[in-house]
């Protein structure tokens, strides 16, 4: 396998912090960007005492670094937004990631360029006013959303974690790159709950649900990024973009067509090359 990769460039300019890390963050830090260009082994050793805060001050770090030689962010991804998943890792939190690479849909996904790629569909937002705090309202969320789309994540599995969270989650938690579908304006929570997303490859259905029976409502996700964001002195800024978590997971495969469609909302289309 080739080294594994960074995510690559984005489309809109977020501001970064530079913090002071702790010697066994830096070095944890140091381990990474080695493995992303080196490969070898996994420095699995260099997280094995590290925990979820120590994970996202690591990839604050590698975030900064990545811009100091050219990525622009896009905007965030929000993890753990479902019981089940919080449940297996085990902590009532929710990570961010990174988010430099937006494709238009539809969308062509090199998978010879991604290792093990797999495809989520995720609700996709477009962030119009600025959210920032420990104590957002869910409530004031909707207002402050110029645009809710029809969307889906790219993952890449860069590092093979073993259940090592810290890690995970400064892996950028395996996004690769996000696509944002057609969309409309942002529609009340219940609205949100009741979307039906329905999954097609290759014309045939993979997999339907209603949005509330698989993941929190989106804009409690972000009212949670949101806060999560401000313990690392960061927030959500005008024209950035957020996915608020997968609704089903899929391995992709070179010659497959994607389409899902998000009732009231939109659809978004991958093309796996």
């Amino acid at each position: 396998m080739n080294p594994p990769r960074q995510p690559g460039p984005g489309h809109s300019q977020p501001g970064q912090l530079a913090r002071v890390l702790s010697p066994a963050q830096l070095a944890a830090a140091d381990a990474l960007s080695s493995y992303y260009e080196k490969g070898g082994n996994p420095p699995t050793d260099a997280f094995s005492a590290l925990g979820f805060e120590d994970g996202l001050a690591i990839q604050c770090e590698m975030q900064r670094r990545a811009v100091a030689v050219g990525t622009v962010q896009a905007g965030w991804k929000v993890g753990l937004t479902s019981d089940r998943a919080r449940a297996a890792a085990g902590i009532d939190d929710r990570p961010f990631g990174h988010v430099n690479r937006v494709l238009s849909s539809p969308a062509d996904i090199p998978s010879a360029e991604i290792n093990k790629v797999t495809v989520e569909p995720e609700m996709f937002f477009v962030i119009g006013k600025r959210i920032a705090g420990h104590g957002v309202d869910p409530a004031s969320v909707p207002e402050r959303i110029s645009a809710v789309c029809a969307g889906y994540e790219i993952n890449e599995a860069r590092v093979a974690v073993e259940g090592n969270l810290a890690m995970l989650v400064a892996d950028n938690l395996t996004n690769w790159a996000i696509v944002r579908g057609s969309g409309a304006d942002a529609p009340p929570a219940a609205e949100l709950d009741r979307c039906v997303v329905t999954v097609l490859c290759d014309g045939e259905e993979r997999f339907s649900c209603t949005a509330a029976d698989e993941v929190d409502n989106p804009y409690l996700s972000i009212a949670r990024l949101a806060a999560t964001l401000h313990r690392h002195g960061l927030a959500l800024e005008p024209g950035q973009c957020v996915i608020t978590g997968a609704y089903a997971r899929f391995r992709a495969e070179a010659g497959q067509h994607w389409i899902t469609d998000y009732s009231g909302i939109g659809a978004v289309e991958a093309l796996v090359a």
